[in-house]
């Protein structure tokens, strides 16, 4: 599945899961426990769906990170160097700024990640206001789910639709996880939502 594809339906899919937010937000008031979860989850979808579309291959992200590391190594030591520190020094100042470079690779390559997503799919999409009722949000969010697993399915590839063969892509492949992730909060509002439906259907007289 080709990029522009894949950004293609994410986008399709946040702009039904938009649409669903903004309805179950208007209606989850005091008390309301299920659409407040169904609510946390559909927002963290929409990051979720974002990182995705942000992700980067594999050798490119890996030749990024040696070149940035590269580049720290060599500054920390030519300080150090500047600073008379030795050569004890500069082994202390270039150990040090590599630690720290470590420790800060996951969180800057997730805001890297998140910002080429937002790039690649756009700003959120606005929320259309009434185009389903609350009892019809289920329907609607089922129908982003199509879409979100054909998009996972299809990065896959289609001769690897087997459970061994996914579990491994699960495994293997940063965005095919990321989809997967998003499918799990999918599935849980769509089950907050009817547990708060089914409780309304029960207080009915």
């Amino acid at each position: 599945m080709s990029g522009r594809a894949l950004h293609a339906e994410l986008t399709a899919v946040r702009a039904l899961v938009a649409d669903g937010l903004a309805e179950v937000g208007d209606a989850a008031g005091a008390g309301q426990v299920w659409l407040r979860s169904a609510c946390t989850r559909l927002t963290s979808l929409d990051g979720v769906l974002v990182e995705a579309a942000g992700m980067i291959a594999t050798p490119v992200w890996v030749v990024a990170v040696t070149a940035v590391t590269f580049v720290v190594v060599i500054l920390a030591a030519a300080v150090a160097e500047a600073l008379g520190l030795g050569v004890a020094g500069m082994l202390a100042v270039s150990g040090t700024a590599l630690l720290g470079t470590l420790a800060a690779g996951p969180w800057a390559g997730r805001h890297i990640r998140v910002a080429l997503g937002r790039h690649r799919l756009g700003p959120a999409p606005p929320p259309v206001r009434g185009a389903a009722t609350l009892t019809e949000v289920p329907e609607q969010l089922l129908r982003a789910r199509v879409r979100l697993v054909s998009a996972a399915l299809r990065r896959a590839g289609a001769d690897h639709w087997t459970v061994p063969h996914l579990r491994r892509a699960v495994r293997t492949d940063p965005v095919v996880r990321r989809l997967a992730h998003a499918d799990l909060l999918l599935c849980q509002a769509i089950d907050c939502l009817d547990r708060h439906l089914g409780d309304l259907r029960k207080d009915m007289p």
